[in-house]
């Protein structure tokens, strides 16, 4: 009698229920070999499939955003930027050369220069005239002969200090306007001293002042 005899034998003795109790058990335990041996790995692999497909779509969508950017900079115009730092700088240039037009209207004109400073040192007798020299104009932005240049004027007087201050009380109270460059005052045997003033005005020519 073999060993599978014996084991029948010994189950037909056993009752109904004890019958019952050992087919539970045996299925049970087939079932808890079939889910580690089959089921468990497939769970695993599925689970895996599912991590892969997740980290996928994220990719994708990373992706996407990549391409949506790059889009965006294709039809964007590159020279945007600079195109409108270029209109700013632009309106800036046109209102600082209406500031320098209006300011270069208000002043004497080079032609005029010399002959007005002349004209104020008649009403004074006491300061005498050393001398009176236009000097070489310099073009104000270096560049083109286009543009503003700078006339000077170097006017030497001798006279008293009080009769100084008068002349340039004067020259301040002048309708037209010029620039002071500098201002030199040594006395030489009190009270005489030598005055020597440089001064200047803008034009629109490189001619030398007049007079």
């Amino acid at each position: 009698m073999n060993g599978w005899q014996q084991l029948s034998d010994r189950f037909d003795l056993l009752t109904r229920r004890e019958q019952i109790l050992i087919l539970l058990s045996g299925w049970v335990a087939l079932l808890f070999v079939g889910f580690v041996v089959v089921i468990e790995p497939t769970m695993k692999d599925v689970t895996s499939i599912k991590r892969q497909l997740v980290s996928a779509a994220n990719e994708l969508v990373s992706s996407d955003n990549q391409i949506a950017a790059i889009n965006r900079k294709l039809n964007s115009d590159p020279n945007n930027d600079v195109d409108k730092k270029i209109e700013r700088l632009e309106q800036q240039t046109d209102g600082l050369n209406e500031q320098l037009t209006d300011r270069v209207a208000s002043l004497v004109t080079p032609i005029q220069m010399s002959g007005l400073m002349e004209e104020v040192l008649r009403r004074t007798t006491r300061l005498k005239l050393v001398s009176l020299e236009s000097q070489a104009p310099v073009q104000l932005i270096n560049g083109d002969d286009e543009g503003y240049f700078i006339h000077p004027v170097q006017l030497t007087l001798r006279g008293r200090y009080f009769d100084v201050v008068n002349y340039l009380e004067q020259l301040e109270a002048l309708p037209v306007k010029y620039y002071w460059r500098s201002f030199s005052y040594q006395v030489d045997k009190y009270p005489w001293a030598d005055i020597t003033l440089n001064v200047y005005t803008l034009g629109e020519s490189k001619d030398f002042i007049g007079g």
